[in-house]
C-alpha cells in the first residue's frame, strides 16, 4: 500500500477528494505531489498535502497572529526565535506581537503537548490558516480533533482585526508599513510621549529600521495633498514618521 493510500484510509470517514499537485514548501524544503480535501460534520474544511516524509494538515483560520513552532517560517517571515518551550518546541515569530503569541501558546499548551512533536514536526499559524506538519505514521484523526480545538481557541481569543480604515490611496509598500505599525500611529503628542516611554529597545529598533528608509517616500506622498485634507492613511503615515524621527533623535542624544 502506498503512503497516499494509507493516508486516504486514515481519513476515509470524511470521503476525501484527491488530486495530483506540484507544491514546493520552502519551510521543509520538500515537494508535495498529492492533495486530499474534505469537510467534517461541522463544515470545517481540511486539506492534507502529502510530502516525502511528512503530511501537512491545513484548516482555514482567521486571526491576527503569525507564528511557527519548530520551523522558521520562510513564507511570511516568522523566522525569529522567541523561545524554546519544553514539551512544545521552538517558537518563531516576526517579533510584531510576541506578548500575544506567548499568551496564545500558554492557552494552547495542553493541546500542543498532546501532539508530542518531534524535530521534523510542528505548527504554523498564519492569519488565514493553521497548519500542522506531521510524520506519515500519525493516525490523523486525533490530530484533526486537536487542530479543530486549537482553531476555535485562537479565533475566539485572538481574532483577526477588522480594519475599517481605508488605506487604498496609499502606495502598496507604505500601506503595508501602516498596517503593521498602525497601533503606533498616534496623533496626540502626550499619548505619543507615553508610548515612547513604553516601547522596548527592540520595538524602537524595529520601527526605525522599517520606517527611516521610507521617510523621503512618505514626505513625497504627503506633499501630493498640497492644501487638500490628509486622508486617514496619510495621517497615520505622518504620525509614524514623526514618531520615528523622535526615536531617532533620542538615539542620537543617548549616544552623544
Amino acid at each position: 500500500m502506498t503512503k497516499e493510500q494509507e493516508i486516504r484510509n486514515k481519513v476515509k470517514m470524511f470521503r476525501p477528494t484527491s488530486q495530483e499537485v506540484n507544491l514546493f514548501d520552502p519551510n521543509n524544503n520538500d515537494k508535495s505531489t498529492r492533495l486530499f480535501k474534505f469537510k467534517d460534520d461541522q463544515d470545517n474544511r481540511f486539506k492534507i498535502w502529502v510530502f516525502t516524509a511528512t503530511v501537512r494538515m491545513e484548516i482555514p483560520l482567521a486571526t491576527s497572529l503569525l507564528f511557527s513552532i519548530n520551523f522558521p517560517d520562510k513564507v511570511c517571515l516568522a523566522n525569529k526565535k522567541l523561545k524554546n518551550i519544553s514539551g512544545v518546541g521552538i517558537v518563531f515569530t516576526d517579533n510584531s506581537k510576541d506578548d500575544q503569541i506567548q499568551s496564545c501558546i500558554e492557552l494552547l499548551n495542553d493541546d500542543l503537548k498532546s501532539l508530542q512533536f518531534d524535530n521534523n514536526e510542528g505548527l504554523t499559524v498564519y492569519r488565514n490558516s493553521l497548519q500542522l506538519t506531521l510524520k506519515h505514521g500519525r493516525q490523523l484523526l486525533p490530530e484533526i480533533e486537536v487542530c479543530k480545538k486549537m482553531k476555535s481557541l485562537i479565533e475566539l481569543n485572538f481574532p483577526d482585526k477588522i480594519n475599517e480604515a481605508d488605506y487604498s490611496d496609499l502606495p502598496t509598500d507604505l500601506r503595508q508599513i501602516l498596517v503593521k505599525y498602525e497601533t503606533l500611529a498616534i496623533t496626540d503628542d502626550f499619548e505619543r510621549d507615553e508610548l515612547i516611554g513604553e516601547l522596548s529597545t527592540r520595538q524602537r529598533n524595529d520601527l526605525i529600521k522599517s520606517i527611516e528608509p521610507k521617510l523621503e517616500e512618505i514626505n513625497l506622498f504627503l506633499d501630493t495633498f498640497d492644501d487638500k485634507p490628509l486622508t486617514e492613511g496619510a495621517i497615520g503615515l505622518q504620525c509614524l514618521a514623526e514618531l520615528t524621527i523622535e526615536l531617532t533623535n533620542d538615539e542620537k542624544k543617548n549616544h552623544s
